[in-house]
């Protein structure tokens, strides 16, 4: 299994600017089960910095770059508010990872 791991950071007093961005880009971008799966919707913390909000979508075989386009789609709406930083990752499970290396992951 494939994910895309989207983690955005910005200073609390963005908060309705960013809240109206989400819709924004909910309504333009919205999900597509076809291509990737949320995992994690949203996993919301606070700290000294602001808010972290960190999603996780699980990714169909043969779906990376329409996945990875979507969350970029997705963040584009943000990207125009000042203070507001994002990161889109991959990242691969046990057993896609142990394959790379020739290994089988064990069952857990």
């Amino acid at each position: 299994m494939v994910y895309i791991i989207s983690i955005a950071n910005y200073p609390q007093h963005l908060s309705e600017e960013v809240g109206k961005a989400y819709i924004e880009a909910m309504k333009e971008v919205p999900g597509d089960r076809s291509i990737s799966k949320p995992v994690i919707p949203a996993a919301i913390q606070t700290g000294p910095e602001g808010f972290k909000v960190t999603v996780i979508s699980s990714v169909k075989e043969g779906k990376l770059r329409e996945a990875l386009d979507l969350a970029t789609k997705r963040m584009l709406f943000f990207a125009k508010i000042k203070g507001f930083r994002y990161t889109v990752e991959t990242a691969y499970d046990a057993v896609e990872a142990m394959a790379f290396i020739g290994m089988k992951a064990p069952d857990v």
